[in-house]
């Protein structure tokens, strides 16, 4: 059997599965399910890059190894979040994304790049999910945290800009909106 012979098929509750002319067994991953073990082993360097429950298993796995609220489970957590969102599985991606934000503040305090990149995060989700005002109550958080660490004319300013001026817009705030579009355009032309 070869890896022509297998076709993709997004199942009702869409998780992937992959069928191949040799369906003798089914050994699971948990989100995707698999002939035999052959095809899951071709289709495993692929399928890792979105396989929530390796992540999980990841972050488990750095909670025994380091402790609790250590950065290294944080980086853990994001990274699951990460994928939880762009899976729009968003009501998951922003509880990854709380326990991050929840070890990143604990380990580095309120001005740390990890805190941004976590709040910038979690109010895309937040934007997503159309919890307007969170997001740019998050939103406004990142891009302070961006200005303190990066100073006012960087690129994680300009798109923390571009995040905010896209809540307010989400928002209906057309002219707040367009006023961050050019604040941030402005900081881009001048990179």
């Amino acid at each position: 059997m070869d890896d022509e012979s297998h076709a993709q098929v997004r199942s009702r509750n869409d998780m992937w599965v992959l069928i191949c002319e040799a369906r003798d067994s089914l050994p699971p991953c948990k989100t995707e399910m698999y002939c035999n073990g052959r095809c899951q082993k071709l289709a495993w360097g692929r399928h890792r890059r979105k396989c929530t429950v390796d992540l999980i298993r990841k972050v488990e796995k750095e909670r025994v190894r380091v402790g609790r609220d250590d950065e290294a489970v944080a980086a853990a957590a994001f990274k699951v979040g990460r994928l939880f969102k762009a899976q729009d599985r968003f009501d998951e991606g922003a509880e990854w994304m709380l326990e991050a934000l929840r070890i990143y503040r604990l380990v580095h305090g309120e001005s740390h790049e990890s805190v941004r990149a976590t709040l910038g995060t979690l109010g895309d989700i937040y934007r997503r999910q159309g919890k307007l005002e969170e997001a740019l109550k998050t939103q406004k958080q990142a891009l302070r945290i961006a200005r303190r660490v990066h100073g006012d004319e960087s690129k994680e300013v300009a798109n923390a800009l571009n995040n905010v001026a896209s809540s307010f817009e989400k928002q209906g705030f057309y002219d707040r909106s367009m006023e961050k579009y050019e604040e941030a355009h402005d900081i881009f032309r001048s990179l």
